[in-house]
């Protein structure tokens, strides 16, 4: 029993040590018990605060922003991760506060992550101590930390993506059974009902590894067909993703998000910074040598060449020597959907990683010498972690630091108002009535508004046109949530006219004002409706009527979640015992 325990003991040791370098990086934030209020803060948080609200009340409306952003029945959760908008909205309610679900949050960011490096790098044959120490730098680059220092949604493409190399490397290592469908499925459902991007970035990066397994493999009628299951699955799982992009881009004209400049969010070098658009030179240096060991060992290792290969490729396009500057002119669109090439490190950097995990063990396990040759790559692996652990945690720091200032808040970006009142903003980020916070800070965000044709490429235009017309005004209505998801407005006015409702309106919602429903009505760019007041008191109810065939994409959708959900809990029953028995013995 003793040697069992302590066999076991031994397994969970990465584990640990991935949840104490976690603990560092968060240990600023942690022991001060200060907020980071970073640029997509305020966006996701309205989102997942109006998840938690439906939930709590029961008052379901899966299109319309029934309790925040500003009350305005605005779509945003059905088009942008919308089951996962419901999971953080039932972390939310479960923690209570602003700050324990952003501590809770960022720990599974990073240990789901950390973990799945780790898992890589085992699964590329590299020994544990080595698969430890590129878990842990990878848990300090790129977007993996921006979740904890900024709510970017791409720190989740980042924590799932060595999972997606792991299906990539069983295509190509794997010639029996290259595509397992209930891996692939759960991957690519899970990425898409969270952020639309990185499943496109997943899908395209598995596509090489598909065609080099189906060369390598001789089942290739049964790789195809397992690969089709996946598809299919895929698609049925997810049509209340695309079901309501279509439905809503086939009536209406939707705003895309705002267009950056690419070549300045591009990855460049840095002395001092590993997080998003940076990565410190000596990362580029160990890349460049992990490059040139596969260049002339090219036969060595199919895995480590094609994954760095691979790696070295999509880094490059992330940089700032790819020539972006060319390429944003000729395809416009990339500003709007890509937006930062420095996101595409997202792919590489766990990529580049196995390869590293992979040449490091091969030069271990050359002899004579392995122990000195080992105890050397042990010390470059430690000194590449400290590179790029300090800055990381320093920059969690000067972060957290900033919420005990009177600015509060890490970033001003497209903020339309802020209290005056520094003490009760850092109230409400701790007070078990989360809806506050929300009340203190509202951002200009036009994204997925409906906008008339003449404004779609006139992004400042409806930003500050969302702010003059929804934001603003919203104070000056009174907003009541009704049953079945409809949303009251009510207002009292001294004279008769037209007045402007600081509510979004779509093709598919449907106004009723003091007893009137309206057919035609002009709205403004943003989707605001004008409407007839009365001299006196005025209500008027919005509502989102989806249409029967998304209705049925919807019911489909969460019935076979929960069948492929319940058969994965069985086969994982199944597969727990077999791998107990793997560790102790």
């Amino acid at each position: 029993m003793k040697v069992k325990c302590q066999k076991l003991i031994n397994w969970a040791l990465p584990y640990l040590a991935i949840a104490l370098m976690i603990y560092i990086i968060m240990y600023p934030q942690i022991i001060s018990h200060g907020m980071i209020l970073g640029t997509d803060s305020i966006f996701h948080f309205n989102r997942f605060y109006d998840a938690a609200k439906q939930i709590q009340l029961g008052n379901w409306s899966y299109f319309q922003s029934n309790y925040s952003f500003q009350q305005s029945g605005r779509v945003i959760n059905a088009v942008y991760g919308p089951f996962f908008a419901y999971l953080n909205g039932i972390l939310l309610g479960l923690v209570g506060t602003w700050f324990r679900y952003q501590i809770i949050s960022s720990f599974l960011v990073y240990f789901i992550g950390g973990v799945g490096m780790y898992q890589l790098a085992i699964k590329a044959r590299a020994g544990r101590r080595i698969a430890l120490l590129v878990s842990l730098i990878f848990l300090c680059i790129g977007w993996l930390p921006r979740w904890e220092l900024a709510q970017n949604m791409n720190a989740w493409g980042a924590a799932l993506a060595p999972y997606m190399v792991m299906v990539g490397l069983t295509m190509i290592t794997d010639q029996h059974q290259p595509v397992h469908w209930l891996s692939l499925t759960a991957l690519m459902v899970t990425i898409i009902q969270i952020h639309l991007l990185s499943s496109i970035f997943f899908t395209l990066t598995l596509i090489p590894f598909f065609i080099v397994g189906l060369i390598r493999t001789s089942q290739r009628g049964p790789m195809i067909w397992e690969t089709a299951k996946a598809v299919i699955t895929t698609i049925i799982l997810t049509g209340n993703v695309w079901g309501a992009l279509l439905m809503l881009n086939l009536h209406n004209h939707i705003a895309q998000p705002a267009p950056f400049d690419m070549n300045i969010n591009a990855l460049k070098p840095s002395q001092f910074s590993s997080a998003r658009d940076y990565l410190i030179y000596f990362c580029w240096l160990l890349f460049i040598l992990q490059l040139l060991y596969v260049l002339f060992n090219f036969r060595r290792s199919l895995v480590n060449s094609m994954v760095t290969i691979m790696g070295a490729m999509i880094l490059l396009i992330s940089s700032t020597w790819f020539p972006w500057t060319t390429i944003q002119q000729v395809l416009p669109t990339l500003q709007t959907t890509l937006q930062f090439p420095s996101r595409l490190t997202v792919i590489a950097y766990p990529l580049l990683l196995t390869g590293l995990a992979i040449s490091c063990q091969q030069l271990v396990d050359r002899t004579p010498r392995s122990e000195l040759r080992s105890r050397l790559i042990t010390g470059l692996l430690l000194f590449t972690l400290f590179q790029v652990a300090i800055p990381t945690t320093t920059i969690v720091f000067r972060r957290t630091a900033i919420y005990e200032s009177d600015e509060v808040l890490n970033t001003s970006t497209a903020l339309a108002w802020v209290t005056n009142n520094s003490k009760s903003l850092r109230r409400s980020v701790h007070t078990d009535y989360p809806g506050q916070l929300l009340l203190k800070v509202e951002k200009r965000a036009p994204d997925y508004l409906p906008i008339p044709k003449k404004y779609l490429h006139r992004f400042y235009v409806r930003s500050y046109a969302y702010q003059d017309q929804v934001i603003r005004p919203a104070r000056h209505f009174k907003h009541t949530v009704l049953s079945h998801g409809r949303l009251q407005l009510s207002w009292k006015a001294k004279r008769a006219g037209k007045v402007r409702l600081p509510v979004i309106t779509y093709h598919e919602s449907q106004l009723v004002v003091n007893g009137h429903h309206l057919q035609n009505y002009q709205r403004s760019r943003v989707g605001a409706p004008y409407v007839q007041q009365r001299r006196g008191n005025n209500t008027a109810v919005l509502s989102f009527h989806q249409a029967t065939w998304f209705t049925v994409l919807l019911t489909v959708a969460l019935i076979g979640l929960v069948i492929f959900l319940a058969y994965g809990f069985y086969r994982s029953l199944l597969w727990l015992p077999q791998k107990y028995q793997q560790i102790i013995h």
